[in-house]
């Protein structure tokens, strides 16, 4: 292990912590266009935080504090309330310096701050983050990369030039799978001067939604992979999801739709499945790592306000889905809560499916109302003449060693993520989406000339995006300058 002889000479200080956030009693779960209310708790949820600090030899120090969530989405409000709440509890540390990520598991309530579960949520994030920063003790790292099948593409396309998310792939006008999959996973290890392991980033291009149409509050997969992990290596191991461009990806294939007796990728068999996956990937880069660690790192963490271009409804793309609109707002009846308006015949449909098939989607995306809602908005971006024409986020890049970690608010397509590591000069590149923010999906042209949900109502376009690789590339090459 190449590490110093002197602990006192290690200049690279790592702390870790995590809190649980499990909600008690029933509570909204967050992810569906319908209210799903929680019956148990399958698993806890959990807020996972790791600090980071190097010193030059004239002792100016370069920082970091980076904080995993099991929630939906990392919002902007939550991470600006945390960075006030710390900020006179670690007057030694650069709150700009800090930044969450969310496994988008669909099985948590909404991560706002108001109401009960919103402080929970910001009390165990504050709390974590602190307990961390104050932990730091010497420290060495080391990476490793390995391949598992987690995710897979959930666009599928047909012979009249259109796309549906989940859509059926035994119609005999199925055409094929939309876009790639990206089967990598990256790893960080960290490791104490005695060469115990401390914890593990694992990046993986999945958002945690096996259990997104479930009535019950689960952290999904990444509570297997916990467990896999505490019964590897002892419960003092800390894990930190992260989720790497997989906008267009889901924990299912679509084609073999069960009939090889796979785990059913919508309950808990799929549940643990996938964490015995991510934990055979760890178990085979163990050693390795263990022989690679070094305390001898270059680390660096830029933050750069970025500005991308909102996606520009054209007129063609207006009249289209104000004629879809009116079409279907045309058949309402009078009475709103009538068991024939859009909305409750979608729900009746769904509480049908729930009953009838034995895997999702249970919702269809292509009802009257999976028509009328993302097309309202469409129909709201082009009318409304105060539209930001940029869209602001914060773009974190750390460089650890030879690799870093570059972050973005978006459900980024998976084609984006490979023109970034593509010409990263990093050795890997660990996308982290779901962070800062709630950017949405971030489509690319094919999705949006396909259509269909994920593709129909989004904030921001591939000319969004390629400003996002653009710059998230420079600044991550900058480091190697």
């Amino acid at each position: 292990m190449n590490t110093q002889n002197n602990v006192a000479d290690a200049k690279l200080r790592i702390g870790w912590a995590t809190e649980d956030i499990t909600p008690s009693g029933p509570v909204s779960l967050y992810g569906q266009y319908y209210e799903r209310i929680s019956l148990h708790v399958q698993s806890a949820l959990t807020v996972t935080a790791c600090a980071i600090e190097k010193k030059d030899t004239a002792g100016n120090a370069e920082q970091a504090i980076t904080v995993s969530m099991d929630v939906i989405y990392a919002l902007k409000e939550v991470q600006d309330a945390v960075r006030e709440r710390i900020k006179d509890e670690l007057p030694d540390f650069d709150v700009r310096k800090l930044f969450l990520n969310a496994t988008h598991t669909h099985s948590a309530p909404y991560p706002e701050v108001a109401g009960t579960f919103g402080q929970l949520l910001l009390d165990g994030i504050c709390k974590a983050a602190i307990t961390a920063w104050l932990n730091k003790k010497p420290a060495a790292v080391s990476t490793a990369f390995g391949y598992a099948v987690i995710g897979h593409n959930r666009r599928v396309m047909y012979t009249d030039g259109t796309a549906e998310m989940y859509g059926r792939t035994d119609r005999e006008d199925f055409l094929g799978i939309e876009g790639p999959t990206d089967p990598g996973i990256d790893l960080l290890f960290t490791w104490d001067m005695d060469k115990q392991l401390t914890g593990v980033f694992i990046n993986v291009s999945c958002p945690a939604q096996v259990t997104e149409s479930k009535y019950y509050v689960s952290s999904d997969f990444w509570s297997e992979v916990r467990k896999q992990v505490a019964a590897r290596f002892g419960k003092n191991v800390f894990i930190l999801p992260q989720c790497g461009a997989a906008g267009d990806i889901a924990p299912r294939d679509l084609t073999t739709r069960y009939r090889a007796g796979e785990p059913d990728m919508w309950d808990v068999p799929g549940i643990i499945e996938i964490g015995k996956r991510i934990d055979q990937v760890i178990g085979n880069a163990y050693a390795a790592a263990l022989d690679n660690s070094t305390t001898d790192i270059v680390f660096r963490h830029e933050v750069k306000n970025i500005q991308i271009p909102t996606r520009m409804i054209s007129e063609e793309e207006y009249a289209r889905s104000l004629k879809i609109v009116n079409t279907i707002k045309a058949k309402e009846p009078a009475d709103p809560a009538s068991t024939h308006t859009a909305w409750n015949r979608f729900l009746q449909e769904m509480k049908e499916n729930e009953q009838t098939q034995p895997y999702g989607p249970w919702d269809s995306k292509t009802s009257d109302y999976g028509w009328l809602r993302p097309m309202e908005i469409v129909v709201q971006q082009y009318e409304d003449g105060n539209r930001p024409a940029t869209y602001a986020y914060e773009l974190h890049v750390l460089r650890i060693h030879d690799v870093v970690m570059a972050t973005n608010p978006f459900e980024l397509f998976v084609d984006y993520g490979f023109a970034i590591t593509a010409r990263s000069k990093a050795k890997q590149t660990f996308i982290v989406q779901f962070s800062g923010d709630s950017g949405g999906y971030l489509p690319t042209q094919r999705a949006l000339d396909g259509g269909g949900y994920s593709a129909m109502a989004n904030n921001v376009g591939p000319a969004g995006g390629k400003v996002l690789v653009e710059e998230t590339i420079a600044l991550i090459n900058s480091m190697w300058q």
